[in-house]
């Protein structure tokens, strides 16, 4: 294990600040908003801020105050138990987000000893230069990791993909995990039309329209996340145009511009927008069918986004875990431990005393 710390180079954020000023902009149809992609005039007061008013230096000191490490090529923060004898938690962000979705959650958690590890291409770790780098193969480093940290037995949980690897460290690893707590469904199962229920019928129709509103971006980075990659790691415009709808989009409410700023920062100064979409190629080309869970899992349901993809019914998730803990939040969309910090903290708390 290595200590780790922050320090960006100047001449990396002044150079960030350049292209911001300097940025090439199209124009947009008069009045449509954010009918046909970002909104230009949103996009224009973000990157105003991100070039004029961001403090990523502050940012950098709060980071800093957290205790990080590298281990075999993997960044991690680890937030050790008040007690010194917290259950072990592992927990996973997703796409387009990054470590830096749980800075608000960890005060909230010191109950535990909690361990955030950066995904493989995400900001201070490296992706491998290889193929098959699918929610499998990171499960394995994931538990590699917590045996090295010397965790036989611990929860895991998270969103996107990293429900997608929590649920393989859960079906490759049973006796080391305690518990799952997803709040996103990543993997759902394959049922025969003919046995849907009328309400998880209902939700594949509004998951269907979410997919041809949505899923564009999804296809792209499944199939040719190398040519995309090179105008998002050469403008910050473009990157924060095309991960900043994102965030829009899948939000109920977007978080701050701050918050968008950092991570945006957090793949600019890494480079990592283009390994980090190879995720999807990944996953497409060596996908994953997974097996009934049997380990306890809970699902903390944020499903009120900007463009809705649907509240999953407990029956259709039921089909592929074994469910212990069912919770339907008010507010809060696919960023939860951003956008509802506290609950989610709170509904990881519950879930896991209950398994103590």
């Amino acid at each position: 294990m290595e200590p780790f710390r922050i320090d960006v180079p100047d001449a990396v954020l002044e150079d960030l600040r350049s292209r911001l000023r300097n940025a090439r902009w199209p124009d947009e149809i008069p009045g449509i908003g954010w009918e046909q992609g970002t909104d230009l005039a949103w996009l224009k007061r973000l990157t105003t801020y991100w070039a004029e008013g961001f403090d990523w230096r502050a940012w950098e000191r709060r980071l800093n105050a957290l205790e990080q490490f590298r281990w075999n090529g993997i960044h991690f923060v680890r937030q050790r138990a008040a007690s010194g004898h917290g259950m072990p938690l592992l927990l996973t962000h997703g796409w387009p987000g990054s470590f830096l979705d749980y800075v608000d959650t960890l005060p909230l958690l010191t109950e535990f000893d909690v361990v955030v590890p950066s995904l493989p291409g995400y900001g201070f770790s490296p992706r491998p230069r290889e193929v098959g780098v699918n929610y499998r193969y990171v499960a394995e480093r994931w538990h590699q990791l917590m045996t090295a940290l010397g965790h036989g037995r611990y929860g895991a949980g998270g969103g996107d993909f990293g429900a997608g690897v929590s649920t393989f460290l859960a079906l490759d690893h049973p006796d080391a995990v305690i518990g799952l707590h997803l709040t996103t469904p990543e993997l759902t199962p394959d049922v025969d039309e003919a046995a849907l229920s009328d309400a998880e019928r209902a939700y594949l129709e509004v998951r269907s329209g979410w997919d041809l509103a949505e899923r564009g971006y999804s296809l792209i980075q499944g199939t040719k996340p190398q040519t995309v990659g090179y105008g998002l790691n050469d403008s910050p415009v473009g990157l924060a145009a095309y991960v900043g709808e994102k965030w829009h989009s899948w939000s109920d409410v977007t978080p701050s511009d701050d918050h968008l700023c950092a991570t945006l920062t957090l793949y600019w100064v890494t480079q990592t927008i283009t390994s980090s979409m190879r995720d999807y190629w990944d996953n497409r080309r060596f996908p994953l069918i997974p097996s009934y869970v049997k380990t306890p899992t809970a699902f903390g349901v944020f499903a009120n986004e900007t463009i809705p993809e649907g509240e999953p019914p407990r029956s259709f998730m039921e089909r592929l875990y074994n469910i212990q803990r069912w919770a339907v939040f008010p507010r809060g969309g696919h960023f939860a431990s951003v956008e509802e910090p506290a609950a989610v903290a709170g509904d990881l708390t519950a879930f896991f005393e209950g398994l103590a």
